[in-house]
């Protein structure tokens, strides 16, 4: 009943087909890592049909050998077995939800881990097109749903499916023409099964849609409460949307509640039809003596066990379309190919001298341009500042060299091999990113600063922070190293985090450095501390300085000027200055042409 559906899945707001056939194989697979359990459980769940349909024929026996023959005897012993049947039911039925239990636990652990593994292994290309509440709507309640699907939507399909087989192969062995007459609504409960189907799951392909935009916006407005509390119009503006999909939700949950609701009665109607024409048809046959009045109350025993499995796989759309409609969303998830694919022939690499080359580089976001033959070289231990207005391609070239993008031709070097060449480990545990804006978790600064590098000693860590002068961060903190980092750092200044970002870089010692906007945002005051420990970083490492604001760049030894992609200038601070070009012209729009002093 539950499995013929139109499966289309929400992909960027557009419907996407998956094949009924495809969806319920792709889940079985999922449980086949737990297949000794599910046989198990399978097992369990036969027995326990056994027993139900043997339950009404011993109703049948205990009324026409027992009652209508009024031998207690016969009364006994037929009541002891419905006792025992109905002790073995209940062990077989607390076996079964507990089965059921563990298999579905474990399925939603091993999907969720495998979604978040597959979240983290795509590139940032295909991550910053998916909405962040997507992703954790996805991880969070579509997974949740799916365990319905793949635990008890699987086994009450397979347990209803020969339920309805036993109950009607007992009935045509008591009376034929009494079951076809039992089961002849059969045809008009399958065309309100399958107009069901259709109507619930559009409805619930919208409510997981809904409900993903309510987490993203949710999530937005959470991570920029401080901005929103500071401007009352964007206070109005979040909660006017706020608002607005929070009704499309629940209007789109309604609807579909509202088809559910619709379903159950026009299902017990049309059962109740069966039961007329059974009291009806089985009535007439008891009274010319063809049956006996055991054999029609146990046919309406069959004819409950008939029917409740199609009711009950009917009146579960409301969880199992939901679940399919999450399954869908979860398969195209992980459908989605990263763009930056490890090689098969990749390995480990020392990078040895740190030399950095860019060849004929061509490279683009989505058809919009950003290099064409771009050609770039740092040597070994020299320090190259990048500068360039905004999009010009600065954070994009590192994006290349630390294999983020792949270019669209042309190769990125390092020491004269293609990065291609190394294994994703090897490149970016030897190179280190300090990046515009620090990133740091819910946990104590030791612990933030040793992401570097995951196998150092709490020594390490101390001397690494002595060197690049930060004792008196770490030791004006409330519990030293101990100190627990709020979630997305707010109970540490800019500047703090940032100095922990370059400790972190320190202690990964990498053999290039990648400074990208590093101190931009960041006070004149802070940004000379932060210069102190940035001189101590570079020192005897090739690094590469992404910077707009030029306060930094003179501690590069050249001076890179970036436009549309293309290098137009390039040479050191004095250099460029006395030539008067891009490069003076943004230094004077950032610090002031120096006074032109004339002769009198």
């Amino acid at each position: 009943m539950g499995w013929h559906f139109r499966h289309a899945a929400e992909a960027e707001g557009k419907p996407r087909e998956v094949a009924s056939q495809t969806l319920i194989s792709w889940l079985v697979r999922w449980i086949y890592p737990m297949k000794l359990q599910a046989i198990l459980l399978i097992v369990v769940s036969l027995i326990s049909i056994s027993i139900n349909v043997l339950s009404p024929y011993i109703g049948k026996l205990l009324i026409d050998e027992g009652i209508m023959h009024a031998d207690p005897n016969a009364i006994m012993r037929y009541a002891l077995i419905l006792i025992a049947i109905a002790a073995g039911g209940w062990i077989l039925g607390f076996a079964r939800g507990n089965l059921s239990g563990r298999i579905n636990q474990k399925l939603l652990f091993g999907m969720r881990s495998t979604v978040f593994r597959h979240m983290e292994e795509m590139d940032i290309a295909n991550v910053n097109v998916e909405r962040t509440g997507k992703i954790i709507s996805l991880i969070i309640n579509d997974i949740s749903a799916i365990g319905d699907v793949t635990t008890s939507g699987m086994i009450e399909a397979m347990v209803g499916s020969l339920t309805l087989v036993s109950s009607l192969y007992v009935m045509s062995t008591l009376h034929i023409w009494l079951s076809l007459a039992t089961v002849s609504v059969v045809p008009l409960m399958l065309l309100l099964s399958r107009y069901f189907a259709i109507k619930t799951r559009q409805a619930y392909r919208l409510t997981r849609e809904k409900l993903s935009e309510l987490t993203s916006s949710v999530e937005q407005s959470v991570s920029g409460s401080r901005v929103a509390q500071s401007f009352s119009e964007r206070r109005s503006i979040d909660i006017t949307s706020f608002d607005r999909l929070s009704t499309e939700t629940m209007k789109t949950n309604l609807r579909a509640r509202l088809v559910f609701a619709m379903i159950q009665p026009s299902l017990n109607a049309i059962m109740t039809l069966s039961y007329v024409i059974l009291i009806l048809y089985g009535g007439s046959l008891v009274v010319s003596g063809e049956i006996s009045i055991g054999i029609l109350i146990a046919f309406y025993g069959y004819a409950e066990m008939f029917y409740r499995p199609i009711i009950m796989l009917t009146t579960f759309y409301s969880t199992l379309q939901a679940a399919l409609a999450a399954a869908e969303r979860v398969y195209l998830f992980l459908q989605i190919k990263s763009n930056v694919v490890e090689s098969e022939d990749a390995r480990w690499m020392e990078i040895r001298e740190g030399r950095i080359t860019l060849k004929n580089v061509h490279f683009d976001y989505d058809g919009n341009t950003v290099f064409q033959e771009l050609n770039f070289d740092v040597k070994p231990g020299e320090i190259v500042a990048v500068v360039g207005p905004t999009g010009a391609g600065k954070t994009t070239l590192t994006n290349l060299i630390l294999r983020l993008y792949d270019p669209r031709e042309g190769d990125v070097l390092i020491d004269g091999h293609n990065v291609k060449e190394f294994s994703f480990e090897s490149l970016r545990k030897q190179i280190a990113l300090v990046p515009q804006e620090p990133i740091l978790f819910n946990d104590t600064i030791l612990e933030n600063i040793r992401l570097g590098n995951p196998r150092a000693s709490n020594e390490e860590v101390e001397q690494v922070v002595s060197e690049l002068g930060l004792n008196d961060l770490i030791y004006r903190m409330p519990n030293k190293y101990d100190t627990i980092v709020s979630p997305g750092g707010g109970n540490l200044s800019l500047g703090e985090r940032q100095l922990i970002s370059f400790a972190r870089a320190m202690l990964k010692n990498p053999k290039i450095l990648v400074l990208d906007e590093a101190t931009s945002s960041l006070d004149s005051y802070t940004e000379s501390l932060l210069q102190k420990a940035m001189i101590k970083l570079m020192n005897g490492r090739t690094c590469l300085i992404i910077a707009h604001r030029l306060s930094t760049v003179k501690l590069a030894h050249r001076i890179v000027f970036l436009e549309n992609g293309k290098i137009v200038e390039e040479g050191t601070h004095k250099e460029l200055m006395e030539k008067g070009g891009s490069y003076a012209k943004l230094y004077e729009l950032q610090f002031g042409a120096a006074p032109e002093i004339k002769a009198k």
